[in-house]
């Protein structure tokens, strides 16, 4: 498939995204999403179908080679975006942009990021880079699939993951996606609230109301600005979300 592809689009790059199967494979059961093949009631079986998959994609980028197809570890695009935003876009040969670092401020903007109310996991595109996806799955693997993990995908440690980490470690991140994970964290109900006003709106009225609503996020999301999560601070932090949770009913 890869030489084929290669003859269909001779000039093409290609970005192969690889992504720890069992974060994958959480993702596709707690959403619900269809794939031709997956037991969504399985995690032992939809873990043997995304180990033949990635297989069959690594080998096809390997054969490609690595001029014409980069592979991209999604945990590390998260933990550091902007060194992996400037190897891709130097791959693909597209000047940089900071813009590329800062998605959520062109969702469903003229010229900017379109979201689909069926795609399921816009809640979590209108959101700055964070750190909230990378572990989510851990405590969910049944106990037996866990404990033969090696056995049943390979491939997590040909790719460079350990099978038997809960959770792992994928490194750390940089000081600004820390950052903005402790803010997501601290302002959850507006943020919940956000996800829900973008996929009940159309487009046009989700521009409408995009700068009002921007004005309430930014008084908690200001870039440099740092959260306290102390306990201490925990009514402090209610009022703020409760106050814009209201202006924005409100408007």
């Amino acid at each position: 498939m890869g030489s084929y592809m290669i003859e269909l689009f001779p000039n093409a790059k290609f970005l192969f995204m690889v992504r720890d199967g069992r974060a994958t494979v959480h993702s596709i059961i707690s959403r619900k999403v269809t794939i031709t093949g997956f037991d969504l009631s399985s995690y032992r079986q939809c873990m043997q179908k995304w180990n033949h998959a990635i297989e069959v994609m690594h080998n096809q980028c390997k054969d490609i080679g690595k001029e014409r197809c980069m592979m991209v570890y999604y945990e590390q695009l998260v933990l550091h975006p902007e060194k992996w935003m400037r190897k891709i876009l130097s791959f693909v040969d597209v000047p940089w942009d900071e813009a590329v670092l800062h998605h959520e401020e062109f969702i469903n903007k003229p010229n900017g990021v379109p979201l689909s109310k069926v795609e399921r996991s816009s809640d979590q595109v209108i959101k700055p880079v964070n750190l909230e996806a990378l572990s989510k799955w851990v405590g969910h693997i049944p106990k037996d699939v866990a404990r033969d993990m090696a056995h049943i995908a390979p491939m997590l440690s040909v790719l460079g993951y350990d099978p038997f980490a809960n959770p792992p470690d994928y490194g750390k991140p940089d000081a600004w996606v820390e950052d903005n994970t402790s803010k997501l964290k601290a302002n959850r109900e507006l943020w919940e609230h956000k996800a829900e006003e973008v996929l009940k709106m159309t487009k046009p009225e989700f521009v409408q109301s995009q700068s009002i609503e921007e004005d309430n996020i930014n008084e908690t999301f200001a870039p440099g600005d740092t959260v306290n999560t102390n306990s201490n601070d925990d009514n402090n932090n209610d009022d703020i979300i409760n106050n814009n949770i209201n202006n924005l009913e409100q408007s």
